[in-house]
């Protein structure tokens, strides 16, 4: 999978520069990645796509959204410079985590636990009715939660892992829309760091759905640039 990306690079690049161009906000292309999301989903489930077919467009999609939202966290400045530094960040943090949920997607709709023509799942209304107990993807403990450490803590608790469609759109989402906060993000750092930006923060809700790590981050207020986690690294999402 690191090879087929590898050869495509500049391809994926270029679409994120139009991706960017067209939501050019983090909350607007996380908005559309979540359809993109659903639409995956549905595509493979209603057997609209082979599974090939799936497995690529996810990792495209996958590698473009991080790409776009490095590109809006930069806000034009040095762009090519930023996503070729942002790369190798975005495939080692991505690719062996969706490598392995692929795997496990495909486990499951060979032994049957996720049948294809299923028509059961109602996709119409978005995540948060689609999905029993879903967490709105739209607040920034998601953001803060990196698709690797998501798939460790749903494990540790015993949630569902994409075992029935709603929990699959929405781990599909962990890599396409909601990380698209961690990579916004990213590219902000990039600029700073580049202009001479000595000392960083990170800034949470104060909401008790934080996490106590991100709690303590926010709480240790302005640290040398690149001594704090970035988001998505290093964190626990908990509710409590």
């Amino acid at each position: 999978m690191v090879g087929m990306a590898t050869k495509r690079r500049q391809d994926y690049m270029q679409q994120a520069k139009a991706l960017a161009k067209r939501y050019p906000s983090q909350p607007a292309l996380e908005k559309r990645m979540q359809e993109e999301s659903i639409g995956l989903v549905k595509g493979l489930r209603d057997k609209l796509m082979r599974w090939e077919e799936y497995e690529r467009s996810l990792l495209d999609k996958t590698l473009t959204s991080a790409l776009a939202s490095v590109i809006i966290g930069v806000n034009d400045q040095k762009v090519n410079e930023h996503l070729e530094s942002a790369w190798p960040i975005i495939v080692g943090d991505l690719l062996p985590p969706l490598t392995q949920f692929l795997a496990e997607t495909k486990t499951y709709i060979d032994n049957g636990t996720l049948r294809l023509g299923d028509q059961t799942q109602d996709f119409a209304d978005g995540f948060d009715e689609v999905i029993p107990g879903a967490v709105d993807l739209e607040t920034d403990e998601l953001g803060d939660i990196s698709p690797e450490e998501d798939g460790e803590l749903e494990a540790s608790q015993g949630r569902a892992q994409g075992k029935d469609w709603g929990s699959l759109a929405t781990r599909v989402a962990r890599y396409i829309a909601s990380s698209t906060f961690a990579f916004v993000a990213l590219g902000a750092f990039m600029v700073a760091r580049a202009i001479g930006k000595k000392e960083m923060r990170r800034v949470d809700r104060h909401d008790k759905r934080v996490c106590p790590d991100c709690r303590s981050y926010g709480e240790s207020g302005w640290q040398p640039i690149g001594s704090l986690p970035m988001p998505g690294k290093g964190c626990r999402f908990c509710e409590q």
